[in-house]
Parts: structure tokens; C-alpha cells; sequence
């Protein structure tokens, strides 16, 4: 199978797949459709939104790729920047891998985030044990 498409800039995950990450940044972006380049662009100055449709406000979250070694862009509603910080706020709690995938709801694909929990809990400072305790 390629996966080619979970290492890109913008990597656009198929339900089931996911992509660990870790998070660097939110930026908040105007970004609308060109007709003329056939995708969506973002919007530097006021005099390129009469030449695009569907103009809005997206979060862009700038994580590190760990399939890639790369930085990778994501785009977030407000909703899923919302699970997001939630998913996150418990991984500064407990630690653990951040998952990114999306998942068909409807006829629409949603980013969606889950924590991987880590193996092996941390340990504050290191307990000493006898050698026969260990066998």
C-alpha cells in the first residue's frame, strides 16, 4: 500500500489511518477557492478576496509529521480545533502520542485527534530495588 499521502505537507489521512504527531502551532488564516488555479489559496491582502469564492476563517495548526520527519499543515474548523485542544489537554496530563486521522461523518470528512497512551509510565526519581526483588 502507498503512503505516500500521510507524509505530504497536508496530509489527508483515510478513515483507519493515522498519523502521530506533535503539536507546534495554531495560526488563524483567511483562505478562499481560486477558480483559476483550481484549489484553495490563502489570502494575504484584502484586493485577493474579490477573486476568490467561499472566503473563511480556518485555524491551521502546524504539527511535526513522524511519518515524514516534516512539518505538515493541518486545517481546523473551530469544532475540531476545539477536540483538539481537548485531546491535548489531557496529553500534557498523562503524556502519550498524538494521533491525527479523520473520519467520514455524513458525506464530510472531520479531523479528528486521539491520544495514544505510552507503555511505560514516568517515573519521577528512580527507586532502588534489590536485584533479587527485580528476579
Amino acid at each position: 500500500m502507498n503512503d505516500y499521502h500521510l507524509s505530504k505537507q497536508f496530509s489527508k489521512p483515510e478513515d483507519g489511518e493515522y498519523v502521530p504527531i506533535t503539536f507546534i502551532e495554531f495560526r488563524r488564516k483567511t483562505v478562499g477557492w481560486s477558480n483559476e488555479l483550481k484549489r484553495s489559496v490563502y489570502v494575504e491582502n484584502e484586493e485577493e478576496k474579490a477573486k476568490l469564492k467561499r472566503v473563511r476563517e480556518i485555524n491551521l495548526m502546524i504539527a511535526i509529521n513522524h511519518l515524514s520527519g516534516k512539518t505538515s499543515s493541518i486545517e481546523l474548523t473551530d469544532e475540531e480545533k476545539a477536540q483538539f485542544e481537548e485531546v491535548y489537554s489531557y496529553f500534557l496530563k498523562k503524556g502519550g502520542m498524538l494521533m491525527y486521522t479523520r473520519k467520514k461523518i455524513g458525506t464530510k470528512n472531520v479531523s479528528f485527534f486521539e491520544l495514544q497512551e505510552g507503555q511505560k509510565k514516568v517515573i519521577d526519581s528512580p527507586r532502588k530495588n534489590l536485584l533479587s526483588e527485580m528476579l
